[in-house]
């Protein structure tokens, strides 16, 4: 594990990739303890049982991995939301080291979070997306692609149609989320240069050219695992693959305590 889980400045990145399939009646029971009486009303109002245990595994997997870095309790943990939704740790905890900068994301049957204490990391964001078939295919690249990205996709057949679209989809989000910014902001802002025709289980570099937006930072991506495309833009100076560290476990070995060494 990287020196950032005990409380040191450390330049690298942690990605947990949580499996959250099967979920004890028990760790669910010891999530929602751990959630603030906002989350709770929120998780009240959520009537799809499937989003409500989404809702319910992201935000206390989230408590529990930032209270490793922390030294926080995860019921403890205070945050406050940007203009677009995203969260960020309130400086108001009685910290004794820079608070963690982190993002995450869902899909299937996975859960990601990226977490950094380095004071060079400035904003993180992730996307996380199975590899599957794309309704609604050349709507969808009209909608949110550029038109050089919209026909590299449509020039190739399926599947490889639908899983370069996938990549411009987390590419682009992992960008976004960066930014602070949502989907419907600025994603035909950003276009992206994809050099290598398939990912790999290493983390690879993308180009991001920006049109009236902000840059991102370095963007990466890479098949998680076996069905998973994953992708995380980093705003900090030279971060290179190297220092993304990918730690697979689940919502019961977190609340365990069961940590990779």
């Amino acid at each position: 594990m990287s020196e950032s889980c005990q409380g040191y400045s450390s330049p690298t990145v942690d990605l947990w990739l949580l499996s959250t399939e099967p979920l004890k009646t028990t760790v669910q029971a010891a999530l929602k303890a751990c959630l603030a009486p906002t989350e709770l009303a929120q998780l009240q109002h959520i009537h799809w049982p499937a989003a409500q245990r989404q809702f319910l595994i992201s935000r206390g997997c989230l408590r529990y991995l930032l209270s490793r870095y922390t030294g926080q309790t995860p019921a403890a943990l205070t945050f406050a939301y940007g203009p677009k939704g995203k969260p960020e740790l309130s400086p108001d905890g009685g910290k004794t080291f820079p608070l963690p900068r982190f993002n995450l994301s869902h899909s299937g049957q996975r859960l990601l979070v990226a977490i950094s204490t380095a004071d060079e990391v400035n904003a993180i964001g992730v996307d996380i997306e199975t590899l599957r078939p794309v309704k609604h295919l050349s709507g969808l690249c009209r909608r949110y692609l550029t038109a050089a990205e919209a026909n590299t996709v449509l020039a190739l057949p399926h599947p490889e149609a639908d899983h370069q679209f996938l990549r411009y989809w987390t590419g682009k989000e992992a960008c976004l989320k960066a930014l602070g910014l949502g989907i419907a902001d600025a994603i035909q802002t950003l276009e992206l240069i994809l050099e290598t025709p398939k990912l790999t289980s290493v983390p690879t570099l993308a180009k991001v050219v920006c049109r009236g937006a902000e840059h991102p930072g370095q963007l990466y991506q890479w098949q998680l695992e076996p069905g998973y495309m994953g992708a995380i833009a980093v705003q900090a100076p030279h971060l290179g693959p190297d220092h993304l560290h990918l730690w697979p476990t689940t919502p019961a070995a977190i609340l365990a305590g069961d940590w990779p060494n």
